[in-house]
Order: structure tokens, then sequence, then C-alpha cells
């Protein structure tokens, strides 16, 4: 059942919902610039938006340019225009219409992404490599990565599908406290203000694409080898084991890469600004001065994380 102060929020992102058969040239795109000298490209998390990457940009706008974009339903971005064919490759195309207004052409830029945004950051590294300076990566959900009979993926699958049914039956709040808590932990819905639940609620309608889009995308683990710029891959001690399976499997695929594990959960980029953003800014400062420093973490942290994920299961 919705309150009041949700069904006015959630009749609104449902207006924008189409079913046309591609994204609308003239569609709006939200994003935010700061900072001067080498481009950052920051692409948020699901139910966020641009603002979630503040911090960040507050630290780094003296030595490098920041561009946050509202990936498509979420901040002042529509929800896109495909409906039933969503799929990655449209957030990669509306990230690349808004690099396209703010960079010179073939301009090239580091490449940031949290959870959903890190799928589509991936997706995007994929189709234009050469652009792309480096990859920092927390958590990104690309579940399409993992195997089919994986239990992380039968794990997400059934949080997927539950959210969706709730949605089908009316039950917003019910949705939405479904996929908060697997993200957030147990009860960490409930511990929001009214107001907060109120704009998260207002937000779903985009979640079941996101799902679909991470879920069906084509692309497999192999199809990953081909970047070879430097990536760097941060997982939270506490985050969902789907979460940990992902990163385990692209620290085997990316040849030049590095992996942290922070004393935080899935949400940490917004929770535990002041732990994640140190790495990512270290990492794309070395990345920029390569002689000056080499990489203090590579190696084996995959096979570290593959067995704390058999231990769980166990």
């Amino acid at each position: 059942m919705l309150d009041s102060s949700t069904k006015p929020l959630l009749a609104r992102a449902q207006a924008n919902l189409s079913t046309g058969a591609g994204p609308a040239a003239d569609m709006h795109i939200g994003s935010r610039m700061e900072g001067h000298g080498p481009a950052i490209v920051l692409l948020h998390s699901s139910m966020a938006s641009k603002s979630q990457w503040r911090s960040l940009m507050e630290r780094m706008r003296g030595s490098h340019r920041l561009i946050a974009i509202d990936l498509h339903g979420y901040g002042d971005s529509a929800m896109p225009t495909c409906g039933e064919r969503f799929s990655l490759l449209d957030e990669v195309r509306l990230v690349q219409s808004k690099l396209a207004q703010l960079l010179e052409p073939r301009e090239s830029f580091h490449l940031v992404g949290h959870s959903f945004g890190g799928g589509v950051a991936l997706r995007l590294a994929h189709a234009d490599p050469e652009r792309v300076r480096s990859l920092s990566l927390y958590e990104p959900t690309a579940f399409h990565l993992l195997d089919r009979g994986d239990a992380a993926l039968r794990d997400i699958e059934a949080v997927a599908d539950a959210t969706q049914a709730a949605m089908r039956n009316g039950r917003v709040a019910d949705a939405t406290e479904l996929f908060i808590d697997y993200w957030s932990g147990k009860s960490a819905y409930a511990a929001l203000p009214a107001s907060r639940q109120a704009l998260l609620a207002s937000l779903l309608p985009k979640v079941p694409l996101d799902f679909q889009a991470l879920l069906n995308d084509p692309l497999r683990p192999s199809d990953y080898r081909h970047i070879a710029v430097p990536a760097c891959l941060i997982a939270g001690r506490h985050s969902p084991d789907c979460a940990h399976a992902i990163v385990s499997v692209l620290a085997a695929v990316l040849a030049d890469r590095e992996t942290h594990e922070v004393d935080a959960g899935h949400m940490a980029p917004l929770t535990h600004p002041e732990v994640v953003n140190p790495i990512i800014d270290e990492f794309i400062r070395r990345v920029d001065a390569p002689r000056k420093t080499p990489p203090i973490r590579t190696g084996l942290e995959a096979f570290a994380l593959n067995a704390r994920r058999r231990d769980a299961c166990s």
C-alpha cells in the first residue's frame, strides 16, 4: 500500500516510461562537471544520481575535470524509451551522447563506476577501449559474467524476481525494502526517514530495467580480456556474495588490475566515501604519472576473494 507522500512521486516516475523504439535524440541528460585537467567520468549506482559523487568531486577537482552523469531514470535523466528491450548498451549510448557534448572528439577519460554504474562502465570500456585511460570499479553488478549454475547468480535472480513481483502487485514499499535491504543489510530501509523511503520508492520503476540489462547482456568474461587499461577493483567486506563473485571474475580476466577490500558494504561509495575515495584518487594519480610510483597491489587477490567466498558458502 502506498502512502500519500509516495504516490505522486511514483506516478511522475512511471509517466516517464515509454515503450517507444529507441532513445529520444533530444532527451535531457543530467550531469555535473567540475574542475580542470584530465577527465574523469563518474557513473552512479541504481536508485542514486550524479550527486553520489559529490565528495569525490570536491576531493579531486583541483587536479582533474570530473563529469558525473545521471543514468536513465535517475537524477535529471528521463526513463529509457525502449521498454522491454532496454540493455546496457542503451546506458552506454546515453553516456556517449553526454560526453560528445562535454569532451573533445576522441578525448580520453578515466572511468569510475559503482554497482549498476560499474556495469555500465565495463560495457562502455568494452565498446570504446581506446578512449578509456583507466577503470575504477566498486562492485560492478555485471551479473551476466557469472556462470549460469552459480549460487550467487541464483540468489540475485531471486531478488530481481521478488522485487518485480511485489511491484506488479502494487506493494511498492515492500519491493523497495527488499531491494534496499539486500544491498545495505537487514532493516536498512526501515531505519530511513519516511521522506527518504518515499524518494526511493519513486525511483523503483527503473530497478527492474537495471536488473534486465545486467542479467541479460550477452558478453562473457573472456570478452573483457582486450581491455588493457589499468583497472582498480574495490569490494566491501560486508557485501553480498554476488558482488565478490563478480570482482573475482574480473580480477581473473583483466590483465592490468589491482584489487582492494574495504571494511564496509556494497554502498560504501555513499556510506564510507572517506574510505573509498582515497583509493580511487591515488589510483588515478598513479595512472596519470606511472613512472613515479609502481602499482601497490596486484597478484593473488582474486584467489583470496574466491577463497573467502567458498568459506562463506560452506
